[in-house]
């Protein structure tokens, strides 16, 4: 027994197959599966870009320290 495996986009309610001479005459088993399509993730937009000055209110303190909180 030979399996042959198709992927193809289904463009009418008719399904042309390829290479399949040698099945002609046979009995065969056609299964259709709807391939879910993964969605590209978005990338976050960045709208505004800006700075704060502290005045030196972080200059003792480990930055590393608070990312754990």
């Amino acid at each position: 027994m030979k399996a042959i495996a198709y992927q193809t986009k289904l463009e009418s309610n008719t399904i042309h197959l390829m290479n399949v001479d040698n099945l002609i005459g046979k009995e065969v088993i056609i299964t259709v599966v709807e391939v879910e399509q993964k969605k590209p993730e978005k990338k976050p937009v960045w709208k505004y870009a800006g700075s704060v000055n502290l005045h030196g209110a972080l200059d003792k303190v480990n930055i590393r320290d608070l990312a754990h909180e």
